[in-house]
């Protein structure tokens, strides 16, 4: 019901793989968000449809990455990161500033139509509560084991 009403049409349990560690599964996404990583984001990498996308936004469930390059080379899968951080100093970065008003007017771009898609009702429905900073290590037990829906926002003064 909650996530019916921020818009799924179709929902399903977490995600998870089955232990066979197959490269190739039966093709169930087109597209995917993965906000998880590990194991999680493996899994959606064997079930891709042909010539799928998949965009990768966390590493919740881990940073490594146990897959193959079948999903790749057979389907045509692409795998996308996503740089939420647009680090301005890195010294591996582009310099032209030009370069950076383009991705800061992509990044405007994005958070324009995810304004248009979040309204203020279906945000509310994501917040789960505020805590204190020393709230935070039992809170974080209560999201490892599925307690607690939604996002927390952790009050640092």
């Amino acid at each position: 019901d909650f996530l019916r009403k921020l818009g799924a049409t179709e929902v399903i349990g977490r995600l998870q793989g089955d232990g066979r560690k197959q490269p190739l599964q039966s093709q169930r996404w087109m597209y995917a968000v993965d906000c998880v990583g590990g194991p999680t984001l493996s899994t959606i990498l064997a079930q891709m449809k042909h010539l799928g996308i998949v965009s990768a936004v966390g590493v919740a469930g881990g940073g490594l990455l146990d897959s193959s390059v079948y999903p790749f080379v057979l389907r045509g899968v692409r795998l996308l990161g996503v740089d939420s951080t647009l680090p301005w100093d890195c010294e591996t970065y582009d310099k032209d500033p030009a370069f950076w008003k383009r991705q800061r007017a992509e990044r405007l771009r994005v958070w324009k139509r995810l304004s248009e898609i979040l309204t203020p009702d279906k945000l509310e429905l994501l917040h789960a509560g505020t805590v204190s900073m020393e709230e935070v290590p039992a809170v974080c037990e209560k999201l490892l084991k599925g307690q607690i829906r939604g996002r927390m926002v952790v009050r640092t003064a």
